[in-house]
């Protein structure tokens, strides 16, 4: 971060595009201690949703109109008996392997019925509208410097890119959302939609006469967790394996902390770098398929699995809290417990592949520290799938028998462990959602060696 007078071009907007919730953090001064610099923006109250900090990924067309957050996810579920799907993430997206055809492809006609919509037209809106979010936040928050909106923003990315910088591409994306946020402004926030028109109009007037959108950089998702891991730790270690499990993808990557060079050196150890589909939506398709066998329903019951998918996130969250969840569908009520998931034929098979995921990564971390002479190594669980319950054991149990100067510890990135005890306590349910956008904002310069 450049040195400068000037508190805006000090401060870090990042932005998190989590598969299922999104969510943004700022640094004022990365020279000012954590608990003064550092910000969590609640982008979640302004929208309505249910937790202040993280705020739906959802879009949806209705009658129309287009909306955005809880009011999309509201729409949604009024729409599963019409055959209508919402946009619920754009990971896939800044994922892609080819970004300029994802980009161009039309939304099918179950999003999108005015046929009206690509996939960059959506993801400018949904910039758009977080950039509302955004501004809403900060002009109510206390402490911050006038204008601290307008600092420059970084977005964490589930790839990687060599040297890091800005991906042209995203960055005119941002530019033309800067324009469509100051052209419909506070629209965003009503829970009445904007009109297709309305969104057309202005997306066709930003792609003439682009705004500035503030993008600085991409930011790797486990550079970001790795950031805040070190950030925030009470007891450092010089290994950090990062595993990330979002919605949508399971990303792991490790580093090497050498406090002893001058500044401290922070090394990607490349052979521990993954991505991978066996993620949290996974883990709702294995749930939904287990329910419609439940219920023997068939498999082309495209109403019963519009509604499934909806609700999966939340009966999933409530099986692994309570050991059981229950699907209401009109008068059909369909429980399951934690243990016919465990003995799911598909769980079982996604548990050892996530299993060989693990092994293939800690491998490559065992070997650079005992080049070294060992040390601990630093399993941080981060992302929505770290509050699952069996992924500490599936670790510890792949780790097998480690050599004896090498020691293991695993843990999720929140104050609930005592290795984050300087975090914020009443941040423990969400900090390991929200640590990307935190790690994002705090990065210096993470370039792997």
């Amino acid at each position: 971060m450049a040195d400068s007078g000037d508190p805006i071009n000090r401060a870090r907007i990042c932005i998190d595009f989590g598969t299922a919730l999104s969510k943004a953090s700022m640094c004022l001064d990365a020279s000012l201690p954590l608990e003064v610099g550092v910000r969590t923006i609640p982008i979640g109250a302004v929208a309505g949703a249910e937790h202040h900090l993280l705020a739906p990924s959802v879009l949806f067309v209705d009658g129309g109109r287009l909306f955005f957050g809880p009011a999309a996810f509201g729409h949604a579920q009024a729409g599963v008996a019409a055959n209508r799907d919402p946009i619920l993430s754009f990971k896939t997206v800044l994922g892609a392997a080819d970004v300029p055809s994802a980009l161009a492809q039309k939304m099918p006609p179950s999003i999108d019925p005015t046929g009206t919509l690509r996939a960059r037209d959506a993801l400018t809106l949904y910039l758009a509208y977080l950039d509302q979010l955004i501004r809403e936040a900060l002009r109510f928050a206390a402490d911050v410097p006038p204008g601290i909106a307008e600092a420059p923003r970084r977005y964490t990315s589930p790839v990687w890119k060599p040297g890091g910088g800005v991906d042209l591409a995203f960055e005119q994306i941002f530019n033309e959302a800067a324009a469509v946020s100051q052209k419909l402004g506070r629209l965003f926030l009503s829970p009445d939609g904007i009109s297709i028109a309305q969104c057309k109009d202005a997306l066709d007037k930003a792609a003439a006469a682009p705004g500035d959108g503030h993008l600085e950089t991409g930011i790797f998702e486990p550079h970001a967790a790795a950031a805040a891991s070190l950030a925030f730790t009470s007891s450092p270690t010089r290994f950090v394996m990062v595993f990330d499990m979002g919605a949508g993808t399971t990303d792991i990557a490790a580093f090497d902390f050498d406090e002893t060079s001058d500044p401290p050196s922070l090394t990607e150890i490349k052979g521990a770098r993954q991505c991978s589909a066996l993620a949290g939506d996974e883990i709702d398709r294995i749930m939904v398929e287990l329910v419609l066998r439940k219920r023997n329903a068939k498999d082309d019951d495209a109403r019963a699995m519009r509604s499934m998918k909806l609700a999966a996130r939340e009966l999933k969250k409530e099986l692994f809290a309570t050991g059981k969840c229950q699907l209401k569908n009109g008068w059909i009520n369909t429980t399951i417990t934690a243990k016919d998931l465990a003995d799911d034929e598909q769980f079982r098979g996604y548990q050892g592949a996530l299993a060989r995921l693990i092994a293939a990564s800690l491998t490559a971390v065992v070997q650079r520290a005992m080049q070294v002479g060992g040390g601990t190594i630093d399993v941080v669980l981060a992302g929505g799938g770290s509050h699952l319950p069996f992924l500490p054991n599936l670790v510890r149990h792949v780790s097998g028998n480690l050599p004896g100067n090498v020691t293991l510890r695993v843990g999720p990135l929140s104050p609930a462990s005592s290795y984050y005890n300087t975090i914020d306590p009443a941040l423990s349910s969400t900090f390991p959602q929200i640590a990307m956008s935190v790690g994002g904002a705090l990065v210096e310069r993470m370039a792997p060696a």
